[in-house]
């Protein structure tokens, strides 16, 4: 294989990635050359080196089936991603951008470089935001990658009604919106998931080139379709907008009118309420407007969680004052779990008003577990929050065996959720540190009125 003109004595002074740059971007001495993507561009490369660093190069060239010819044809990788995995395998060095992560990601899964895969991944989760993490639950669901698909279905259920409304939504497979639609722990309204898995099927049809029509959107959807709670809807909005189209049939429609208008009457739809979860002591709910619906909603404050290091939980109280742009109800906290393992915590939670005077509070113990972060507190009864006017929500925590939690960082003194604006604001009830940049309570649960 041709080799370009080399200078005398080249491997002076040099390391010994120095030297593999050279060869490679020289191509001293090349034994193999690669045709990559749809274009065929040549790429060569040596198989001592590959095999070095690849279980699945080492059986491509030394195997008992080794290639013997010179070229081997690549036609899934395009040439300036194997580029990329060339000098991470050359010279142990890698700049991993956004724009080329999922095709290296599938480079390096495909020849087992499990380290790169690894980088791939980390980069992926660190990455993660609301505009792109479909696309990242995807990768982990197509490459088997169970740990980072938790943590992007814990992202999603925390950030559902954003999540379900982005395109990327509208790409995932059947598999993956039947694994957000049936979750309890989803935090989105019942009305736009319906919307959401609607746009899914309207995509599914295209991609089928089917007519887009009630018939063919329902088969396409198939369980997903029964995975919406349709009860949740309220008789309003079924009466008014579901009802006049034909994604339900006429048995079904029957029975939900039944299940809105008439007492007692039972329905076979899915009918629990969204976000009661399984490692969280059930409260009893006082439900303001039970035709409407309502699911409970989060308001995160905290985007990003502080990975290297922990939170004391000695009993003091941490606490975060807000406002609400509109009057709402607020029915709980998250708070953070364990930072290490499973634990079990006595938490405290309570709201105080702009006089600091408690206006609604529980005692309960929650169990974490070392597969989840945020763990839901609810109060033994919603408290009405007034618009405007200022509120402060405190916990005390303490383990039972001494563990601290995680906390949150880079915390948002300013929250959209839908049209609700919460604005959070330090407090002086605060004794563990907590406030608007660090911390504790990570969320607030609440309905709208």
């Amino acid at each position: 294989m041709a080799t370009a003109a080399l200078k005398e004595d080249w491997q002076a002074n040099k390391t010994l990635h120095e030297c593999n740059r050279y060869m490679l971007e020289n191509q001293v001495n090349c034994d193999v050359t690669f045709i990559l993507g749809e274009n065929e561009t040549k790429k060569s490369a040596h198989r001592c080196i590959l095999s070095s660093r690849s279980s699945v190069f080492f059986t491509m060239f030394c195997g008992p089936m080794a290639e013997n010819g010179e070229e081997i044809r690549v036609p899934d990788i395009e040439a300036e991603i194997f580029q990329v995995l060339l000098e991470y395998l050359y010279f142990d060095e890698i700049k991993i951008e956004a724009e080329i992560v999922l095709p290296l990601l599938y480079a390096s899964k495909k020849y087992s470089i499990h380290t790169l895969a690894k980088k791939c991944l980390q980069f992926l989760e660190q990455g993660k935001n609301i505009e792109n993490i479909c696309t990242i639950l995807e990768q982990a669901h197509l490459f088997d990658e169970n740990e980072l698909h938790s943590k992007c279905l814990r992202y999603i259920f925390e950030n559902g009604n954003e999540v379900m409304q982005t395109p990327g939504f509208t790409d995932l497979c059947k598999a993956c919106v039947e694994r957000v639609v049936e979750a309890d722990e989803l935090q989105a309204e019942e009305r736009i998931i319906l919307d959401s898995v609607l746009k899914w099927s309207e995509v599914q049809c295209n991609r089928k080139s089917i007519e887009v029509n009630e018939e063919n959107k329902r088969k396409v959807l198939g369980k997903i379709l029964h995975l919406v709670r349709f009860p949740l809807l309220g008789n309003n909005y079924f009466t008014e907008t579901v009802s006049d189209s034909d994604i339900l049939n006429d048995t079904e429609k029957v029975e939900l009118f039944k299940f809105f208008y008439k007492k007692n009457a039972n329905t076979s739809f899915i009918n629990r309420k969204r976000y009661v979860h399984s490692h969280v002591t059930r409260l009893s709910l006082k439900a303001r407007h039970p035709a409407d619906g309502s699911s409970i909603q989060t308001c995160i404050r905290f985007p990003t969680i502080h990975d290297d290091g922990s939170w004391y939980c000695g009993g003091e109280p941490d606490a975060v004052a807000f406002t609400c742009s509109q009057k709402i109800w607020i029915h709980g906290a998250l708070i953070y779990g364990s930072y290490l393992g499973e634990s079990r915590y006595d938490v405290t939670c309570a709201v105080y008003d702009n006089n600091e005077k408690e206006v609604g509070s529980i005692q309960t113990d929650v169990k974490t577990s070392e597969h989840q972060q945020t763990y839901a507190v609810l109060l033994e009864e919603p408290v009405e929050v007034v618009q405007g006017r200022k509120y402060g929500i405190l916990v005390r925590i303490t383990s039972t065996q001494g563990n601290d939690t995680y906390q949150g960082k880079n915390g948002m003194s300013s929250v959209m959720c839908g049209t609700t604006k919460f604005t959070f604001y330090r407090s002086k009830l605060s004794r563990n540190g907590t406030d608007t940049k660090v911390g504790q309570i990570p969320g607030l649960l609440f309905t709208l009125d």
